[in-house]
């Protein structure tokens, strides 16, 4: 019997990061983290890399790592794979906007990584849900990384699962993935933990997938990279009976089965009463959450906004002035998707008043320079969308104002 581990890192930050964390990030993390890897010669690794970091790493010179990045790739170590660009929270966003995300985030890993092969797909927080699985599908991408709590069949772990549509779903072990994240368990314990999970006489093989932000590995816990992971992969070296893989290489080694059950909606950070409660993405759309409320609003009028000034630029190409104000308005809304300024209102216990107003703030940009595009072609079809932003980037001060004075948040944030 053969136990395959294929470990994912997911690495992100946002489009308005500060400049000094991230190069306390690159420093801590990438660049270590990317160095073990090149060391270790038995390393499998699904690596997921953003495009919006991709791009600030670019504008801030910080391009080490992707040279690192492209000799792991070029040596069979390390798997791309896709995502939407800016890390939107998928569901909840438009479907015209899922499908130009993906296609942003393809273009931007094919000018830093050329003719790299995109088989997998990695959701943005793992929100998922059918219609994004078809998506995803049609798209062309044959599997996707979920985790453990969407699935509804018996756990995957000598097969694999295939969607209606045919899209193959692979899920983490939330349990251990969650307790290499919070440092719960050390590299010998990890390595004799995923050995034991099943019966040694079995005669079948199995597989177990691990999945992190990156970041976890010498940033949010010093030396990680090598405390943990470079010692596992140490570890591993030695073994027989336990095989380091790409995710994309399990089918190879696995037979492959319809679900009986649909995918549940959920992200990595979903339980079980979030879903009893259906609610499948708390952190970024809580319907009891005052933030959240205001924040919709303000997204939904953006959408519709956008999806006018969209419909005249066809007809508008050669405008220059529009196309002006146009092009800077997308360049803001595309950033505008991001999750984290949902995520920082969550008050689970996530609080930071002022990366709230940093998503605002891309929202009023892109607004403002959509209802400029279109004050241009002297129309005023979308004054009433215009002003229910405007007017509910107000009522969102107001609020987070108030939530400040209640003490209703459980962890405060600085500036940064």
């Amino acid at each position: 019997m053969t136990i395959f581990w294929a470990p994912l890192l997911h690495v992100y930050q946002p489009p308005w990061q500060d400049l000094e964390i991230l190069k306390e990030i690159y420093k801590e993390c990438y660049v270590p983290l990317l160095t073990m890897l090149e060391r270790h010669e038995n390393v499998k690794l699904t690596l997921n890399v953003q495009g919006c970091l991709l791009d600030l790493l670019t504008r801030m010179g910080l391009e080490d790592a992707r040279e690192i990045l492209r000799k792991l790739i070029h040596n069979g170590k390390v798997e791309l794979i896709g995502s939407a660009k800016f890390h939107p929270i998928l569901p909840l966003i438009p479907q015209d906007e899922i499908i130009h995300q993906i296609k942003l985030n393809e273009s931007t890993l094919n000018h830093h990584f050329p003719g790299c092969s995109l088989k997998g797909f990695f959701p943005p927080e793992m929100a998922i849900s059918t219609n994004l699985c078809q998506i995803i599908k049609k798209s062309g991408y044959s599997w996707t990384i979920l985790d453990g709590i969407a699935n509804s069949d018996k756990w995957p772990q000598d097969y694999i699962q295939k969607t209606e549509s045919g899209l193959i779903t692979f899920f983490r072990d939330s349990f251990i993935s969650n307790m290499i994240s919070f440092s719960k368990i050390d590299a010998d314990g990890f390595v004799e933990k995923i050995s034991q999970m099943h019966d040694k006489n079995s005669k079948n093989d199995y597989y177990i997938i691990t999945a992190q932000d990156a970041e976890t590995f010498g940033h949010h816990i010093k030396f990680y990279e090598t405390r943990f992971l470079g010692k596992v992969f140490s570890l591993i070296e030695d073994r027989n009976d336990i095989e380091i893989s790409l995710i994309s290489n399990l089918v190879d080694h696995f037979p492959i089965h319809k679900a009986k059950k649909p995918i549940k909606s959920s992200s990595w950070s979903t339980t079980t009463s979030d879903i009893a409660s259906r609610v499948p993405y708390p952190l970024w759309a809580s319907p009891l959450n005052p933030v959240h409320k205001y924040q919709y609003r303000m997204l939904k009028a953006l959408y519709k906004l956008m999806a006018t000034v969209e419909k005249y630029n066809k007809f508008n190409g050669k405008n220059s002035e529009f196309q002006n104000y146009y092009k800077t308005a997308r360049y803001f809304y595309d950033q505008s998707m991001h999750s984290c300024w949902l995520w920082w209102a969550s008050m689970k216990p996530m609080w930071s008043p002022n990366l709230i107003y940093k998503g605002a703030d891309l929202i009023m940009k892109a607004a403002l320079n959509a209802q400029l595009a279109l004050i241009n072609l002297k129309v005023g079809v979308a004054d009433e969308d215009y002003g229910i932003i405007m007017d509910n980037v107000e009522k969102l001060m107001t609020e987070i104002i108030d939530q400040e004075a209640a003490g209703q948040k459980v962890r405060t944030y600085g500036d940064f």
